[in-house]
């Protein structure tokens, strides 16, 4: 390591590469450009990560990691019934990315394919937890076991999630309080859909929306 560089861990190079994403507003040409830009020894960034992807890939499951750290402080979270356990991690996960909002509005990847590789081990993480509200859903009779569709439940509540984190980043709303209201309607509407009684909610969801969205011109 020359004189020149300097010593970062590996939450300092994280750090450091997201400071450049959101002052430069893109990704660095190479791992030697980032590397020279914040005047750290390339082969100490590669001790650390392989490349960029990895440092995104490893924030955002952190993400998951980090809100269930949270919720398993809460005595009460564990008597909750599943809906109220999703609930409480969607509420939970939202506060929690408010501390680094810009990360997530500007470099979550949009739904689609092509950003599912940075995703997979938060998707991953996700899953696991899913799987546990899944099955707590299904002793209590609050969801339905429908077969096949069974097996799809936790995949499904994942690409909820997503759509979630895509209303969230257009929140413009006072406190993100358009996005907590979202959230309920729709965990409200999955699970009625997953049991029965879906149109009530559909509804109410539907005049939810209605309301939101800008008037057509």
């Amino acid at each position: 390591m020359s004189e020149e560089s300097v010593v970062l861990d590996k939450k300092g190079i994280e750090d450091a590469y997201w400071r450049y994403l959101l002052t430069e507003g893109k990704r660095p040409a190479s791992v030697f450009a980032f590397c020279e830009h914040v005047g750290l020894d390339e082969g100490a960034f590669y001790e650390s990560y392989a490349g960029f992807e990895a440092i995104e890939a490893s924030y955002w499951k952190r993400l998951i990691e980090e809100t269930l750290e949270v919720l398993e402080k809460d005595e009460d979270y564990a008597e909750y019934p599943a809906e109220q356990k999703l609930l409480a991690f969607f509420y939970t996960f939202f506060a929690h990315v408010q501390k680094h909002r810009s990360r997530l509005v500007s470099y979550f990847p949009r739904p689609g394919l092509a950003g599912m590789k940075v995703l997979q081990p938060m998707r991953n993480r996700f899953l696991e937890y899913a799987k546990g509200i899944v099955s707590e859903g299904l002793s209590e009779g609050t969801l339905a076991d429908r077969k096949k569709l069974t097996e799809y439940y936790d995949r499904m509540m994942f690409e909820h999630f997503r759509v979630i984190i895509e209303y969230y980043r257009n929140d413009q709303s006072e406190g993100f309080a358009d996005t907590d209201a979202f959230i309920e309607k729709t965990v409200r509407l999955a699970v009625d859909g997953a049991r029965a009684g879906v149109l009530d909610s559909a509804l109410d969801l539907a005049r939810f929306m209605m309301r939101k969205l800008p008037s057509a011109k």
